[in-house]
Formats: structure tokens, C-alpha cells, sequence
């Protein structure tokens, strides 16, 4: 709406700087060229008038014979002529249809006897004969005949001036003939000043002179606001294009508000529920607009978002379940320890001492992060544990850089892989004796620990499967047991999605590789973690 009233305004100022003076020196074209016409006019009765006076003086016609030849001139040129007399040297006026009469005192005579012209016009007068406005052309014959043929005086109507000053109709006005009141001051008053200032406010005159005629001149008097026409009517055409494009706005903005505003905060309101804790509403998907695709996505994310709660209280609830009560097993070992040690049975000792210290450093209570030594003193006592289960099949090894040893890790991490190598790995060998080799070095900006066995190894379709499960942080039975996807859950919850757990089983030897990153590395520190 702004832009098209600055443009309203700008078409305003333009057709008033173009527009009204166009018109201004058309409607003076036009005006001028009615002047030439009315000064034709003249001009031809004029010469019509030089031609008799010229022939009366070179044939030294006498009075009556120009009263003839005059006789033949009104004959052709009735309509033109309302009469033409001859006027003696006393200034008496001669036809051959009435009897003469004075001119002596008639302005136009003064005027001819005041001025060395050839002829004079006379202002407007009515005829007395048929009550026809006239003007008498005053011509004079020279050299003079005698003193009976002096001057000749015709009188011709301006009835035909008027009907060409009358053919000008622009803006619904008319011309009009005047006479110059400045140059006849003696005949008829000049209008005050004041009066004609009043008169002309808010009115353009446009003038012409009549060459032929001294002191007359054609004027056209035309409304200011008749020369705006132009711009007023454009105006109001661009009002009525500026509403319609208004309605046209408003059409478009209700529907602007019903395709897009109206699902946005529909999907607010969504969003809303949700936030207070309903979790069954969904945004609409029916859409197939931008609108539609983002009702999708934020469906998609409530179900991942849900999903990941409901794996997550399946992970709580699984260790739950998974572990025992440490203080009453505590107690347990404890007893059964004393015990052995009253029956001298050191072997029994060392291996519930072995299972003690196993259950403290997994079950105890506190942050989920520890340091690598004490996870690897947890996976060494659960190492140790197995090897008296299974002494003849199972050894291990344990390898650490010493700059690693403080490096924070998250807890129960090496214990799930040992399982599964043993179960996996060991176990469907039989009575083949193999080695458990868990290794911690740094590699590039990461710390890497490999948990390497030698016993079977996984067939290659299972293992790009285990990989595949594993890169996608999904939890497949078929793929992957629960030790390994905690883990590796674990790891990318704690460390991001560029850390985790990966398999590999080539050349007689199973790798299950850790990749975390050092502590220098990882930004956030372990409480940051924890909460």
C-alpha cells in the first residue's frame, strides 16, 4: 500500500508538470488557429472593399456608378454584407435603397478622421434595419473621385465570426469575441483591476489577436480544474486499481493465513501438548507443502525421541535386573572367605577375594567414569575368575601405556568384550587353549583399546552385520548381544558419535577396538558428563 501511494504521488506531480502544461499550449494551438481563421475572414472582406475603392478611383466613378457596382457586390456576397454605402466628403452616408444619413459623429468616422489608416473597424453595433449585430468597415477611396466619393462604408455581420470563434469546445467551454477596452477606453470602461483579479482566480485565459482587426483579440477562458481533468481522472483510476489490488491483498493475505499461519500454530499447539506431557498427540501429515514436511519431521523426532526413553528405562531396567544387591553379596563373599581361610583352602580365598573385588569395582555406587587402571584391575579380576573356571582353555594378558593409566574411561566397559570373547570366541573351540590380549595405547588424538582373542573366528556376513548394528547404534539380538550394543551405546553417549566399538576378524585373530578420545581432546568434563 505504501509503494502505491508513492506511486500515486509521483504520477500526481508528473502529469501536473507535463500533463497540465500540455495541455495548456494545445488548447492555445488551438485558439490561434481560430484567430487566423476570424482574421482570414476579415482580411477577405477587406479586399472585397480595396477592390471597389481601387476600380472607383482609377474609372472615376461617379457616386451612382459605384452604388452600381456595389449593387452587383451585394448581389454575390449577400450573406456577407448587411450593406455597403458610399460616404461623401461632409460625411453623409448614400445608398440606393433609403435616403443618407450623418456619420460625422459616429465613433468609427472620429477614428478614421484621428488616424492616416487605409480603414477602420468598427465595435459591435446593432443594426437598426434588422437588428443584426454588425461592424462597419470604414474604407477609404484614394485618391478621392470628388468629394461625393470619399470613403465606403460596409457593414457585415460577425455572425459568421461568432460561429468561428464558437467552434472552439474544449473542457466544455466556448470562445468568445471581445473587444480590447484598453484601446477604446472612450466607448467602454475598462473593468477595475480588483474585479478582474476575482474573475480570473482559478481560470486560465488563452488569447490570440486578430491581426487584421486592431484591438480585437480572441479569448478562451477554460477552469483550472478543467485543464486537470487529465490528472484528476487518472487519479481516480489509480484509486480504483489501488482498492482493487487492496482487496485483492486482503483475499491473499486471509488466504495466506488459512494455508500457512493457521498449520503453524496448529503445530504449535502440538508442540505445546507435547511439551506438557502427551505423548499420544501427533502433528497432521496430511499436507503436502513445507508446512506438511515439518508436521513429518517433528512426528519423526517425537517417535526416535520416545524410542530412545523407552530403550533407555530397557537398558535401567536390564541392570537392574542384572545386578545383586551389593551389600548383602559383599557380606556373602566376605563370609565364605573367612571361612576358607579357618579351612586353609588359599585357593578358594584368592578367588573370592578375586569375585569381591570383581562385584566392588562394577557395582560400586558413584560416577560412572573411573580411571583405565582401575577398569583394567575390574576386567583382571573377572579374567582371573574365569581362568580357575577355565584354566585349561583360557590365559590372558594385560598391556597399558603408563600415561594412560589416570586417563578417564566409562565404567563396566572391558568386562562385556572379555565375556563375549570367552563365550563366542573360546568356548565353541573346546579344549584349544587360547589368549585374551587387552592392550591400551594412544593413537593420533584418540586412546585405543583392543580386547584381541585367538579363538574362533566370525564369518564375514555376521561380522559386517555386527559393524553395520553397531555404526547405527541399534540394538539387533540377531546381530549383536546385549554386551557389546551397551558398550557401544555407552561410549557414543558419553563421547559422541565419533567414538564407539568396532569389530574385526582376520588372520586367526578376533579384535573388538575401543576408540575414545583423550581427555585433552574431549571438551566437557566428567560431572559435565554425568549430568
Amino acid at each position: 500500500m505504501l509503494l502505491f501511494l508513492a506511486l500515486l504521488v509521483a504520477i500526481y506531480m508528473e502529469m501536473n508538470y507535463t500533463v497540465v502544461p500540455l495541455n495548456k499550449s494545445l488548447t492555445q494551438q488551438v485558439v490561434n488557429a481560430r484567430s487566423d481563421q476570424i482574421n482570414d475572414w476579415f482580411t477577405q472582406r477587406i479586399g472585397e472593399i480595396d477592390m471597389l475603392a481601387s476600380l472607383a478611383s482609377d474609372h472615376k466613378w461617379s457616386r451612382d456608378e459605384l452604388l452600381q457596382e456595389i449593387r452587383k457586390l451585394e448581389a454575390k456576397k449577400g450573406e456577407e454584407y448587411e450593406s455597403i454605402r458610399v460616404v461623401d466628403a461632409q460625411a453623409h452616408s448614400w445608398s440606393e435603397k433609403d435616403q443618407p444619413f450623418s456619420i460625422l459623429n459616429r465613433p468609427y468616422y472620429q477614428r478614421m478622421m484621428d488616424t492616416k489608416a487605409s480603414y477602420v473597424v468598427s465595435n459591435p453595433i446593432f443594426s437598426k434595419a434588422n437588428g443584426v449585430e454588425i461592424v462597419v468597415i470604414l474604407y477609404k477611396v484614394s485618391p478621392a473621385v470628388d468629394d461625393e466619393v470619399v470613403y465606403i462604408a460596409a457593414a457585415v455581420s460577425i455572425e459568421k465570426v461568432k460561429e468561428i470563434a464558437h467552434d472552439i469546445s474544449l473542457y466544455d467551454r466556448s470562445g468568445q469575441l471581445l473587444i480590447d477596452c484598453r484601446a477604446l477606453s472612450s466607448e467602454s470602461p475598462s473593468e477595475p483591476m480588483t474585479q478582474q483579479a476575482s474573475r480570473n482566480e482559478g481560470i486560465s485565459t488563452f488569447e490570440a489577436p486578430i491581426d487584421s482587426v486592431h484591438g480585437w483579440k480572441l479569448v478562451l477562458e477554460v477552469p483550472n480544474s478543467e485543464l486537470s481533468l487529465a490528472v484528476v481522472k487518472t487519479q481516480r483510476t489509480a484509486l480504483l486499481v489501488g482498492i482493487l489490488i487492496g482487496g485483492v491483498f486482503i483475499v491473499l493475505f486471509m488466504l495466506l493465513a488459512s494455508s500457512v499461519i493457521r498449520p503453524i500454530q496448529s503445530l504449535r499447539r502440538v508442540m505445546k501438548n507435547v511439551q506438557s506431557g502427551d505423548k499420544n498427540v501427533r502433528a497432521d501429515e496430511s499436507r503436502t507443502d513445507e508446512i506438511g514436511d515439518l508436521g513429518r519431521s517433528f512426528n519423526e523426532m517425537l517417535v526416535q525421541m520416545y524410542r530412545s526413553e523407552q530403550e533407555k528405562k530397557e537398558i535401567e531396567l536390564r541392570l537392574v535386573h542384572e545386578q545383586i544387591k551389593p551389600h548383602f553379596l559383599y557380606n556373602t563373599l566376605d563370609t565364605i572367605q573367612w571361612m576358607a581361610r579357618d579351612y586353609g583352602a588359599d585357593n578358594v580365598v584368592e578367588m573370592v577375594e578375586a569375585l569381591s573385588t570383581y562385584f566392588r569395582l562394577g557395582l560400586g555406587a558413584g560416577s560412572p567414569y573411573i580411571s583405565l587402571e582401575q577398569e583394567l584391575y575390574h576386567v583382571e579380576s573377572y579374567l582371573h575368575i574365569q581362568c580357575v573356571r577355565y584354566e585349561e582353555i583360557l590365559d590372558y594378558e594385560l598391556h597399558c601405556e603408563e600415561d594412560l593409566l589416570e586417563h578417564k574411561v566409562i565404567r563396566f566397559m572391558l568386562q562385556p568384550l572379555v565375556e563375549n570373547a570367552i563365550y563366542h570366541g573360546i568356548k565353541p573351540l573346546g579344549d584349544q587353549k587360547c589368549t585374551i590380549s587387552i592392550s591400551a595405547q594412544k593413537e593420533e588424538r584418540q586412546a585405543v583399546i583392543r580386547v584381541e582373542n585367538d579363538g574362533a573366528m566370525i564369518p564375514a556376513d555376521k561380522l559386517e552385520q555386527i559393524n553395520q548394528a553397531l555404526i547405527e547404534d541399534k540394538y539387533d539380538s540377531s546381530a549383536t548381544g546385549f554386551g557389546l550394543y551397551s558398550v557401544n551405546h555407552r561410549i557414543r553417549l558419553a563421547y559422541g558419535e565419533a567414538y564407539g566399538l568396532s569389530v574385526s576378524s582376520s588372520d586367526g585373530i578376533t579384535r573388538m577396538i575401543i576408540a575414545i578420545p583423550l581427555e585433552g581432546e574431549w571438551n566437557g568434563d566428567v560431572e559435565d558428563r554425568n549430568r
